[in-house]
Order: structure tokens, then C-alpha cells, then sequence
């Protein structure tokens, strides 16, 4: 390579690099951070939040399993008319960990107990639109896959199931394995980078490709260009992947996690900043306001629908474990968040232009889990008996499916068996459900099924052997 050559390519590569840094200091109101750092026995998650004029509240959610749900959209939630409404239901499998800027089922980002992670950034996006599809706010969304889903292969899947509304965003998801994705919306389509497509495990404010334009300009990646982590002009997930390859296992992954979020930072120091640690299970948080870090260790979190979501505020002075300080969620503390908190940073035409009042809006968002609770939407509720006089060889099934506020809980039983036994692992999405239970002898067994108005099909699985149909019917 001639010097000459030399001089021209680092001329092209600074004028992109200061395009790039004049790019997202004058067009992005939020900067965001997401990264996978896996390496050895090292599997964490990372994110921040940056913000250069304002502090975002947010409130830390424990989300339960088991959990009836309807669905929302923005414009059903932002509109007097309520406008495009959804239909979605679901009955949540897991149980999650969330943190939200406008309240329960509207997450930014956060992680299952089945190591599921998924968060948002703001990107230009342009969702498909299909009115055979069900229909999500984004947030919403978000909180049906923590719902429902354990892989990122499920979360890709679910992108191109459902018809998002709200604003732009793209998103970072990661599995328990370690199997990321960047899923983005553009021009009406499903853009997905994922495994090989994916060199660099991270997201931010740009597409992933445009990020990846940039990145074989610097050294280690086929370029000439020196890539310089503490340099700000230097594209972000250049310097993720060098931070990457620089972690030593000796090194703590936390402190070295949150080193790579301060080290990426925008403006000032993250305004939040989070370590989902999915080896450990263990989740770190802090925020500028109260930097001292606060933990959850996932095990000790009850995510049985047997007590009511908890909530903490996210800029809580308290450090080390806060899960003792939860307290359960309810309306009113809602209601006060969001007057006094988030109401404030949020510009007044975000939430009036559907023709609502700052009180109104409030209540839209306090109130949309009342449907958990509504006895109309509860079409599941009630016994399901076998119809006499099938070919169905040698059981009568009967499932009984019961709620409490907005907990859910099945029992079935088999042939001349009086007991009922507990179910596990319950899902429902739309109208099919699925769950597991053991039989007296100690058989693991699923149920797989579809509800159609007063009727009922299912199936019944072994291990390694299909015990055959099922029609059922609604009991009085």
C-alpha cells in the first residue's frame, strides 16, 4: 500500500468517523448501549441508557407467570376513540424481570427466568402493516415475549407475528446460550441480523448494517485505522468489539461490564446502567441519580402468580441485594409515578395529541390491566368434560380452569380419577394452550389444546407416546 493510499483512506475514514459523531449528536435525543459479552464461563448482557438534558424515571417490575393478559396497543391507549384496538390474550409461562418508564406490561427491556433478555433503542423504524395479524404496542410486545418465549429463535419468529404499532425502536435479544439477534423494522419489513450476520453482539442507535460499514476501516477488522475504545469519535460497536476481546475471565464480569457501559457512553455517565449476568442469575443495576449498585439474584424471586407483581423505584438510594424491598404493584402507585414523575420529563403533545388529558392519559395507562381482571374475557373459565360417546379408547379428561384477579390455575383429571393434579408450565397464547403435570405413577405428561367458543380439542402426550384426541366441552 502506497503512502499515498494510506493518506486517502485515513482521510475517507476520519471524515466518516466525524460524520458519525455529528450524526448522533444532532440527531439523537437518546443513546442507548446493548451488548453480549460471553466468553469462557462468562455470559452477561449489558445495556445503558443515556440521556444529556433530563433524569428518566423508570420503576424495576417483577413480572409473575401464570398471568392472564390482554393485549394494547399505542393508539388504543393514546386515542378518546380508542383506535385499532387489539385482540390479543395470553397467559404468561414465565416469569420476568423488567425495567419501565410507563408502567406494568410496557417495559423497556429486561430478562425472563428462562435467561431470555430483549431490550429496546431508538432507531428509525416502519412497521409492517397486516390486518390479519394480531395487534401490539411495542412495549407490549416486548412483555409477550418475556411472557412466552425461552430462545431467540421464538423471538425473531414472533417479529413477523404480530402487527406493531408506536414509536421507532429496534431491538437487541439474547438467549441463555448466548444466541443474539438484532431485530429492526424498516420500510415495512423484518430486517434480522443473527449468527454469522452478526460478528459483533451488539446494538445501539444506528442499523446494524451501517455500523458494520464502518467497522472494516479499523484495525483488527481488515482497516487501517486505529481503534481507540476511549475515543468517542470512534463508532460504538467498533469500540464493543475490541472491549470484547480485551476481557480476560480473572477480570470480574460485572465491574468489567459495567466498565464497557461507562467506556460507551454518549454524553455523561449512563443515566441507567444494567448487567443481566444470566451464569450467575443475577441481575446489577445502576443509575446516575443513585450510582451505588443494587442486585436481584433471580433464584430467590417468587414468580408464582400465588402473590401480586412487586415493583421498586429504579433510582433507590439502597445498594447490594434490594429484593426485600419490593412492594407489591397497585393502580394508585402507578398513578403517582406517572404525575409525578414521569409526566414531568415527557413532552405535553406526546400524550394529548389523541385528544386526552394529562389525567385521562394517566388513567389510560394505570388502567389497562383492568382487563386481566374483566369476567368477559375469561372465555377459558370454568370444567371441561370429555363428550360421551367418542372413540377416545380408554380416558375421560376433565380440565378445570380457574382464575383469581388475574392468576390462573388448571387442574385435570384422568378416568375414574377422582383428584385433580396441578398443572405446570401454562401458556396460553390467543386461543392454544399447553402445559405439563404427572400423573399418580409419576409420568410426565402435556397437554397440548385449542378452545373454539363452548368447545375444546386436545391432545395428550408421554415422553415417547401419543395418547390420542380429545373433544371437550364447557360444563356448567
Amino acid at each position: 500500500m502506497t503512502d499515498k493510499w494510506r493518506f486517502q483512506q485515513s482521510i475517507i475514514v476520519k471524515f466518516l468517523i466525524s460524520f458519525i459523531s455529528l450524526f448522533y449528536s444532532h440527531t439523537l435525543t437518546l443513546a442507548s448501549s446493548t451488548f453480549k459479552l460471553q466468553k469462557g464461563e462468562t455470559l452477561l448482557y449489558g445495556h445503558s441508557f443515556n440521556e444529556s438534558k433530563i433524569s428518566v424515571p423508570g420503576l424495576v417490575f417483577i413480572n409473575k407467570s401464570g398471568i392472564f393478559k390482554k393485549g394494547r396497543t399505542w393508539s388504543e391507549i393514546t386515542t378518546r376513540e380508542r383506535l385499532n384496538p387489539s385482540s390479543m390474550s395470553w397467559i404468561s409461562r414465565y416469569g420476568s424481570l423488567t425495567f419501565n418508564h410507563f408502567g406494568r406490561d410496557f417495559p423497556d427491556g429486561g430478562m425472563n427466568e428462562a435467561g431470555l433478555f430483549i431490550w429496546e433503542m431508538n432507531e428509525e423504524a416502519e412497521y409492517p402493516k397486516n390486518d390479519s395479524l394480531p395487534k401490539l404496542n411495542q412495549m407490549n410486545w416486548m412483555q409477550f415475549i418475556l411472557d412466552n418465549y425461552s430462545t431467540t429463535e421464538e423471538a425473531i419468529r414472533s417479529a413477523s407475528e404480530f402487527e406493531i404499532d408506536g414509536w421507532s425502536w429496534h431491538y437487541f435479544v439474547g438467549d441463555a446460550r448466548g444466541n443474539t439477534a438484532a431485530i429492526a423494522f424498516i420500510d415495512g419489513e423484518v430486517v434480522v441480523h443473527t449468527g454469522e450476520e452478526m460478528p459483533v453482539p451488539a446494538l445501539f442507535n444506528a442499523p446494524y448494517d451501517r455500523e458494520l460499514q464502518l467497522l472494516k476501516y479499523f484495525k483488527g477488522f481488515g482497516g487501517e485505522y486505529m481503534p481507540e475504545v476511549e475515543n468517542p469519535n470512534v463508532p460504538r460497536l467498533v469500540r464493543t468489539a475490541v472491549l470484547i476481546d480485551q476481557y480476560e475471565e480473572k477480570v470480574n464480569p460485572v465491574e468489567y461490564g459495567f466498565y464497557m457501559l461507562k467506556t460507551l457512553r454518549v454524553y455523561e455517565d449512563p443515566e441507567w446502567s444494567m448487567i443481566f449476568d444470566v451464569q450467575n442469575r443475577m441481575i446489577h443495576f445502576r443509575t446516575r441519580k443513585n450510582p451505588e449498585v443494587k442486585a436481584i439474584k433471580m433464584d430467590e424471586v417468587n414468580f408464582n402468580s400465588n402473590e401480586p407483581a412487586q415493583i421498586i423505584n429504579i433510582a433507590t438510594s439502597l445498594n447490594g441485594n434490594v429484593l426485600p424491598y419490593f412492594q407489591p404493584y397497585s393502580k394508585e402507585t402507578m398513578r403517582r409515578f406517572i404525575k409525578n414523575e414521569l409526566l414531568k420529563v415527557l413532552p405535553k403533545e406526546f400524550y394529548t395529541h389523541g385528544g386526552l388529558s394529562a389525567d385521562e392519559f394517566t388513567d389510560r395507562l394505570a388502567d389497562h390491566s383492568d382487563s386481566y381482571t374483566d369476567s368477559t374475557n375469561h372465555f377459558f373459565r370454568g370444567i371441561w368434560n370429555s363428550l360421551p360417546g367418542t372413540d377416545q379408547n380408554e380416558l375421560n379428561l376433565s380440565l378445570k380452569f380457574e382464575i383469581d384477579g388475574n392468576a390462573v390455575t388448571v387442574a385435570i383429571a384422568m378416568g375414574e380419577q377422582e383428584q385433580y393434579s396441578m398443572v405446570n408450565n401454562l401458556q396460553m397464547i390467543g386461543k392454544q394452550f399447553c402445559f405439563t403435570f404427572h400423573t399418580v405413577s409419576g409420568q410426565l405428561m402435556e397437554v397440548k389444546g385449542l378452545f373454539n367458543d363452548d368447545e375444546m380439542h386436545a391432545k395428550l402426550f408421554g415422553i415417547e407416546e401419543f395418547y390420542g384426541d380429545y373433544s371437550l366441552q364447557k360444563g356448567n
